[in-house]
This record gives structure tokens, sequence and C-alpha cells, in this order.
């Protein structure tokens, strides 16, 4: 299931969607940003800085979403740490199969470069792994 399922899945359901409420910028910048793990440090500097919104409509997004059980969010001296949770966490740490990855996929050219690089022993690899960096480059500017 691919991130854009499972946000439409999201989006469908009356509660969840009433759980987001006012705070869907700061949820998708969450979902965006977040890596693997499903966490996010950050501060309100630099959320105002990307949100373009002031700290006190971030922090009433972010107490929202806490209170909705959206997120969980852990206070440091000068940062914070925000945490999707269930279901929510899924958009961030599913299998992201955006467009880039589907023509990587289905273009006959960059297969083969994927089959070598798993044939050939890790002395051979640099400049095979460079060609496939080109190649995944000029697919995202397709794109």
């Amino acid at each position: 299931m691919t991130r854009w399922d499972l946000l439409r899945k999201l989006t469908l359901l009356p509660d969840e969607r009433k759980a987001i409420g006012k705070a869907w910028p700061l949820f998708f910048f969450l979902v965006l940003n977040g890596n693997a793990s499903n966490k996010f440090i950050t501060s309100y500097p630099e959320l105002k800085e990307r949100l373009k919104e002031s700290p006190s409509t971030i922090k009433k997004w972010k107490d929202s979403l806490v209170e909705h059980r959206v997120i969980q969010a852990f206070n440091g001296r000068l940062s914070m740490t925000l945490v999707l949770l269930p279901p929510y966490d899924s958009l961030v740490t599913c299998e992201q199969d955006d467009v880039t990855q589907v023509k990587m996929k289905s273009d006959p050219t960059t297969r083969r470069l994927l089959d070598k690089l798993s044939s050939y022993n890790n002395m051979s690899l640099l400049p095979l792994i460079a060609e496939l960096a080109s190649k995944i480059d000029n697919l995202e500017k397709k794109a």
C-alpha cells in the first residue's frame, strides 16, 4: 500500500478527519518531512519559518493534534520531538511508491543497472552507482 492509498483512507474516514481538524498544515508537514523512525525533531522558530505561520498558531495545531491522539509531543529545552501515532504513523513508515520509483521499476535500462549492481562485488560498484544516480536524476527531472 502506498502513502497515497493510506492518505485517501484517512481523509475519507470522518473520525480521522475530525481528529486532525484545522491542524492539516502541521499534519501534512510531519507526514511529508518525518523520517523512517517516525520522529521529527524541531522547534517553534523552525516551524514558523517552514510553515509561514505564527508560533501561537503552530502551538494550537500541535496541542489539537496531541489532544486528539494524532501525535505525541516531547518537549526539550530548545526543541521538541513530534511522533505520529497509529494509524497516522503508517503514512510515514509505509513503503513510498512515488512516480520516480514506479518509472525506475518499469524502465529496462534502470532494471539492468540494478541487476549489475547485485551481481558484482563491492570493488566494482562505484561506477555503476554513479551511473544509476545519473539515471535516477534524469527520471526525476522528467517527472
